[in-house]
């Protein structure tokens, strides 16, 4: 059963710039799930659920480029991009974002527990993971020239927001490199999280399993900006944001108020997995536009200057009420009520 935190949700303003939420005590976690251990049944009302949202009309009117329910959960990723990669906010902002799909699924139906992928179960080997069956999975790897999912319940599909910050309509696509996926194994997720400071955790997920999985599964062209429109980007972060709460179950007392970082991009660096700085990268995606420029958050919200904090601000741009990081430090503390099994 999903939080009682959504519940709360369904009534609550979808106004931008929401008030925070109030927190609920946690009693009864929901349990998150391997896709390899998800019932058949849980596994495709899920799949269907997601399916709902990328057929289903957008409702904010405010996020640009966007055509439906899914493509305004993409347009967040894109919107925030400079915000939430080689920042102190990419862990706490994807762990607000898979409660974002969580409050969105439950639109179309969906209650069921939320999937992750243990990827180390299939590391060296993800085009045999039961992930990508064609009938209780997100289909295998795409085809053709554009990489176009060819069979499961996302082909044919349409996403709006991308490629870069542009908002062009591709079909859903990945492409799979099963070397690559070596990197995503046990000894790897294990050097990942043994740092003793938010800092390495951060640093050693981002570029280690984190990066190394998206380069096995090019999703979306493998675009840093919009990797979020193909769904089983949520089973990907599902898996790094477990990584994150087993790197801070080590040292809850300690952990659960460790964060640091910057709250955007140092134009010098842009991403940190690319050669040169935030110019240079943008010959690769472009730039965001005005209209995505008039939506975008302050990356200081909260913070009151350009270092993270508990305090900073977290934004769905209506879909969701605000959050601040202090809230999504504990998947357990209220705001949140889950755990990983």
């Amino acid at each position: 059963m999903l939080c009682n935190l959504f519940v709360a949700l369904l009534a609550a303003s979808t106004a931008l710039g929401a008030a925070l939420p109030t927190v609920t005590p946690c009693t009864n976690p929901q349990k998150r799930p391997s896709w390899h251990d998800m019932r058949e049944a849980d596994k495709k009302a899920y799949l269907a659920a997601n399916v709902c949202l990328l057929k289903s009309p957008q409702k904010l009117n405010r996020l640009p480029g966007a055509k439906t329910r899914w493509d305004e959960l993409v347009s967040l990723h894109q919107i925030h991009a400079l915000q939430i990669h080689t920042t102190g906010q990419f862990l706490p902002y994807h762990r607000y974002y898979i409660n974002i799909l969580a409050f969105l699924l439950n639109e179309c139906g969906y209650s069921g527990p939320l999937p992750y992928w243990d990827e180390t179960r299939d590391a060296g080997k993800f085009s045999s993971s039961p992930v990508f069956d064609p009938v209780t999975g997100f289909g295998g790897s795409g085809k053709g020239s554009k990489n176009c999912v060819a069979d499961g319940p996302f082909a044919n599909l349409t996403v709006n927001i991308g490629p870069g910050f542009k908002s062009q309509p591709r079909c859903v696509n990945r492409r799979i490199t099963n070397a690559l996926s070596t990197q995503c194994g046990a000894t790897y997720v294990a050097t990942a999280t043994s740092g003793g400071k938010y800092t390495q955790a951060l640093d050693a997920i981002y570029s280690g399993p984190h990066l190394t999985g998206h380069m096995a599964l090019a999703m979306m062209d493998g675009d840093s900006i919009t990797s979020s429109g193909d769904p089983l980007f949520f089973l990907h972060h599902g898996f790094v944001d477990k990584m994150w709460w087993d790197w801070q179950k080590k040292d809850l007392a300690t952990r659960l108020k460790d964060i640091s970082g910057l709250n955007g991009q140092d134009p010098a660096v842009g991403f940190s997995e690319f050669p040169g700085d935030m110019e240079s990268e943008s010959a690769m995606w472009g730039k965001p536009t005005p209209e995505i420029l008039a939506v975008t958050p302050e990356p200081t919200s909260g913070d009151g200057g350009k270092t993270i904090t508990l305090g900073h601000v977290m934004s769905s741009l209506g879909i969701i009420p605000n959050a601040t990081v202090a809230e999504v430090m504990d998947i357990k503390g209220g705001y949140l009520c889950y755990d990983y099994v």
